[in-house]
């Protein structure tokens, strides 16, 4: 996963792993940004294994889920050539050539539960639904456990609202 320092890019990679543990999965979450702790690219690997994971690191990606242009452009070279990509419709212009890649509207869906910091959560539910890597209901109680209460009600909601994305037409 990537994007921008702020979007919340290390709490989904702290709720897919915990979520893929709570699957019986072995997994190992490493994350990465920069000095500018706010705009600048920021990244969390995520590995999930039904077995024994021999090398921390991601060096190419199966699933890729990336918030910002800067994130793509600084580690999306790590998505496998026959990987999934998962980016904000906004990216379609620059990056829609790319078969790789799969564009829904992740900010307008987050904007419209009323507030755009759920960007991440509609994200995750997305790479969740297209990756098969994580139960709906891991993911949900990952959510519960990770979240602080007076924001569990947005992020449910930023959960549904990202796995009926999946559902619908890839826009």
């Amino acid at each position: 996963m990537t994007g921008r320092g702020g979007q919340g890019i290390i709490l989904a990679g702290a709720i897919l792993a915990e979520g893929a543990m709570r699957d019986g999965n072995q997994v190992i979450e490493a994350h990465e940004y920069g000095p500018e702790a706010r705009l600048g690219a920021t990244k969390a690997d995520i590995t999930i294994s039904h077995g024994f994971i021999a090398f921390p690191e991601v060096l190419t990606a199966d699933v890729m889920l990336c918030l910002s242009r800067d994130g793509f452009l600084r580690y999306g070279q790590s998505l496998a050539h026959d990987g999934v990509g998962i980016l904000d419709t906004a990216a379609r212009d620059e990056f829609g050539d790319d078969p790789r890649l799969h564009f829904y509207q992740l900010r307008e869906t987050a904007r419209s539960l009323g507030d755009e910091i759920v960007i991440n959560i509609v994200g995750l539910a997305v790479l969740a639904k297209l990756s098969g890597a994580i139960s709906d209901i891991a993911l949900a109680h990952a959510v519960t456990a990770r979240v602080k209460p007076e924001f569990r009600a947005l992020n449910e909601s930023a959960l549904a609202a990202g796995a009926a994305l999946v559902s619908t037409l890839s826009v």
